[in-house]
Order: structure tokens, then C-alpha cells, then sequence
């Protein structure tokens, strides 16, 4: 038995397929299989079972799963406590983001993480928050950082580590000069530039609207942008108003190439939250990232 064979078992368990299971590992599909033969083998009984609804493992591979992953744990620490003494072995964070918090906040905290820890290889993975959390279930990343609803938490820890406001957007010109709050029925007249429909902050906004008696579909909207640097743009020429995470803005309002309003009773409040696989320890520098993005004396963002 070898380290190999825990975590292709891990990962068969977590997927619940060993087709996806080859393709998170790189490996044939024929191999996995060999791979868990030979632990069944080695233990002479079934480990798991193949069905319509996926992998189910059995009352023996529940047992080989929780000892497996503290195995994987233990040899991860001592992995990393060896390089740490030989200075020879880079530690990788896959790290997965939903596209503000990846565009705007978190980079400034990984680069100030590699400066205090400088052997670490982070690779950060930018995506709708439905993709990201997918790619974390899967294993494709280690930690992932998102924001609003999650709709799907199977087999996560999710937590919230810090909030920002949805804040309305305008051009510093023209009419809005004077104007520094508008009520929403207001909103809803002036021409509007908003995210997709499948997006995240799109649902967050319009489930909020609906507690006022009112949605989207009573919005002006004009366009419809897959990207904020794209809105931010088309409100700067004064293309529409548009709701964005204040984060995505700050720059823009800092300099004022852009101007916030209020909107009279809509408090937004946005969540940034941290996911990680549930039951499944983070060990060297993945728990010392964790940590460190999760307090905010620490981290080299606020939002």
C-alpha cells in the first residue's frame, strides 16, 4: 500500500465517480480502478459501489475514508515541515474566487502572503461562484473565496469571514451632479446596465429587490455585461446606473471617474465567505493561508 492509493480512494469518494476521480488526478481510469482492485484485495471486501446515483462506499470504505484522510493530513505536515528545514520544496495553494473578490480584493492579500511566506506557489482560479465551488467539491482547488448565496453546500464548511455593500454606480456629470439619493421606484425608471442573469450578485440583488415588492423585471435594463470593468466602463459614458460591490469601485469613486449614490431603504450587505471540503483537515501553508486571509488584523484587504 502506498500514499498514491489513499488519495485516488479519497478523491473516488469525494467526486463520487471515478471518471471524474481520473480526470481531477490526471490518471487513467483503468489505473484508478486497478488502483482501488488492489485495496479490496488487500482487505478482502468491497470499499465501494458503483451505481445510477454514482459511488456509495461501503460500511468498510467509510472506515478506510476516515482513516485515509487523516493519513493524507499527517503525511502533508510532514511534507511540510521537511521542506521547511531543507528550504528545496515549494508548498501549492489552489486557491478558487468568484470574480470580484478574485479581481479586486484578493490578489493584494496573496501577494503579501508570498512575501511573508516566500516558497509558497499560489494559483488563484477565477469563475462564477457555481464553477468555483464545483471545482472545490471536485478537488480541483484547495480553498475557495466567494460571496453572496451559496445555493449548494454539499460536503463543504462554508463560513463568513467579512461583508461589503452593493452600492449604485452614476456618472459624475450631467444630472447626477446634484443628486446624492434616489428611491428605488427612481431606480427602476433610469436606464440600467446589468450582470448577466446566471450571475451571482444578479440573484443576491434581485431575491432583496423582492422584499420591497419589486424585481429586475421592472427595471429599465439596457444591457446586460458579463464583467464589472465593462459596467464601470459603460456607466463612465454615461451608457446607464448600475448596482456593483463597493470593492469594485473604490478606485474609480477615489479618483472620481465615478460618483456613489444612495438608494433610499436598499441596504445590500454582501457576503464574502470562505469554502473548504468538509472533513478534510488543511495542513502546512493551506491552513496558514486560510487563517490568515480569514482575519482581518492579517489579511491586506477590507472590504
Amino acid at each position: 500500500m502506498n500514499i498514491e492509493q489513499f488519495e485516488v480512494f479519497r478523491t473516488i469518494a469525494q467526486a463520487r465517480s471515478f471518471t471524474k476521480a481520473a480526470k481531477i488526478l490526471n490518471f487513467t481510469q483503468p489505473a484508478i480502478s486497478s488502483q482501488i482492485k488492489l485495496l479490496e484485495r488487500n482487505y478482502n471486501t468491497h470499499l465501494c459501489e458503483r451505481g445510477n446515483n454514482g459511488v456509495t462506499l461501503t460500511e468498510a470504505g467509510k472506515i478506510f475514508y476516515e482513516y485515509g484522510d487523516k493519513i493524507l493530513a499527517m503525511h502533508a505536515e510532514m511534507e511540510s515541515e521537511i521542506a521547511k528545514l531543507t528550504g528545496q520544496k515549494k508548498e501549492f495553494i489552489n486557491i478558487g474566487a468568484s470574480y470580484s473578490v478574485g479581481n479586486y480584493s484578493l490578489p493584494s492579500s496573496i501577494i503579501t502572503f508570498k512575501e511573508i511566506y516566500p516558497n509558497v506557489h499560489v494559483r488563484l482560479d477565477i469563475g462564477p461562484e457555481a464553477e468555483i465551488l464545483q471545482k472545490l467539491q471536485e478537488r480541483q482547488i484547495d480553498i475557495a473565496v466567494v460571496e453572496g448565496n451559496i445555493m449548494d453546500t454539499t460536503g463543504l464548511d462554508i463560513y463568513k469571514i467579512d461583508t461589503n455593500k452593493v452600492v449604485l454606480i452614476v456618472p459624475p456629470k450631467g444630472k447626477w451632479l446634484d443628486i446624492d439619493s434616489i428611491t428605488i421606484e427612481e431606480l427602476t425608471k433610469e436606464p440600467f446596465i446589468a450582470r448577466e442573469e446566471e450571475s451571482g450578485i444578479r440573484h443576491f440583488v434581485d431575491s432583496y429587490l423582492k422584499s420591497f415588492g419589486c424585481s429586475f423585471k421592472q427595471f429599465n435594463i439596457v444591457m446586460e455585461i458579463t464583467n464589472f470593468d465593462a459596467i464601470k466602463i459603460a456607466v463612465m459614458k454615461n451608457k446607464g446606473v448600475s448596482l456593483v460591490p463597493c470593492p469594485v469601485v473604490q478606485k474609480e469613486i477615489g479618483e472620481g471617474s465615478l460618483k456613489m449614490i444612495e438608494v433610499a431603504g436598499l441596504n445590500l450587505e454582501w457576503e464574502m465567505k470562505i469554502a473548504c471540503r468538509a472533513n478534510e483537515s488543511l495542513t502546512g501553508l493551506k491552513e496558514t493561508f486560510l487563517n490568515f486571509i480569514s482575519t482581518p488584523n492579517t489579511r491586506s484587504f477590507k472590504l
